[in-house]
């Protein structure tokens, strides 16, 4: 048996233990109600692209509480009444949605494709009040406080995402899936987490995730983030962790019903494998994990539309 093998054997007998606060359901049922209550005041206009199989759109709608998210959806031609099938793709940390052209893998197969930047990347602002400052990065924006902090606001964007798709014509609502890579992953895990209605996910290479030790071990821009705000306010630690405890994946995989499947590369330390393999272990639904012993953070790209073929359906 290879080393790798063995080490993610190890992995797979593993459990994170949660972390949560006595008040973290009615926290998050409370950020729910109100992401889904707020009107979504979307706006499509239509883009030209040159290709006779699909139509592209310009997408906005409110963010959750203030800013603007911007997207571009994709609808395959398709006949007058057929229901499709949709996929919302969430980019890692720092990174954009990118040009139209690298999303046609998904948009020629069939499915309706909404790709979002997250609020305050690319074209997406965050209008989020932080009453401490200004810090280095987003992950230590609102920190202080789990009702201001920074993910509070992608996780909701999450939910409205699929309130804009339920929202649309052409899309089957009992079809919708989610692809995301790194933050996106981790925006992946807690929508199919708070919302029953989500067919599938692939969370590749999710983090944060097991916050306490990702700041520890990993060397990932989040880690490294909180690891400068605790270096200039080591006074704040207890409150930075019971912060992030409301925000840590590990307190809400169980509730993930959905058929899972986890690409795992083990090159990468960006999302820590183990840290992968963790909320893994923790999900209640079907899943299944492909493990890329000689690739990166984000692997597995043709096994991963085989996973959403056979889920979806287009």
């Amino acid at each position: 048996m290879p080393l790798w093998e063995r080490q993610v054997n190890e992995w797979l007998a593993e459990k994170p233990q949660r972390t949560a606060a006595a008040d973290f359901d009615a926290f998050w049922d409370e950020t729910q109600s109100l992401a889904q209550s707020q009107p979504l005041n979307a706006e499509v206009v239509s883009v030209e692209y040159p290709s006779k199989k699909l139509s592209a759109y310009q997408v906005s709608f409110d963010a959750f509480d203030r800013g603007r998210i911007q997207a571009w959806l994709l609808v395959p031609t398709r006949s007058t009444s057929e229901k499709l099938p949709a996929l919302i793709r969430w980019h890692d940390y720092l990174g954009f949605r990118g040009r139209i052209c690298i999303h046609l893998t998904w948009a020629l197969q069939g499915f309706v494709v909404l790709v979002p930047d997250i609020r305050g990347h690319g074209d997406s602002s965050d209008l989020t009040h932080y009453s401490w400052g200004n810090n280095k990065g987003y992950f230590p924006q609102g920190i202080q406080d789990p009702h201001e902090y920074y993910l509070r606001g992608c996780i909701a964007d999450g939910l409205r995402a699929v309130q804009f798709l339920n929202g649309r014509e052409e899309v089957d609502s009992d079809r919708i899936g989610i692809i995301g890579d790194g933050l996106g992953g981790f925006i992946s895990l807690w929508t199919a987490a708070f919302n029953s209605q989500i067919n599938t996910i692939a969370p590749v290479g999710p983090y944060p995730c097991n916050w306490e030790r990702h700041v520890i071990s990993a060397s990932s821009i989040a880690a490294d983030e909180v690891k400068t705000y605790l270096t200039r306010y080591p006074e704040q630690e207890d409150t930075v962790w019971n912060t992030l405890n409301y925000f840590d994946p590990v307190n809400i995989a169980h509730r993930v019903n959905c058929p899972s499947f986890f690409p795992l590369g083990l090159q990468g330390n960006t999302a820590p494998p183990q840290d992968s393999v963790g909320i893994y272990n923790l999900i209640a639904g079907e899943k299944e994990l492909k493990v890329l012993p000689y690739d990166g953070h984000s692997a597995g790209i043709e096994e991963l539309i085989s996973w959403m073929q056979g889920q979806l359906r287009p």
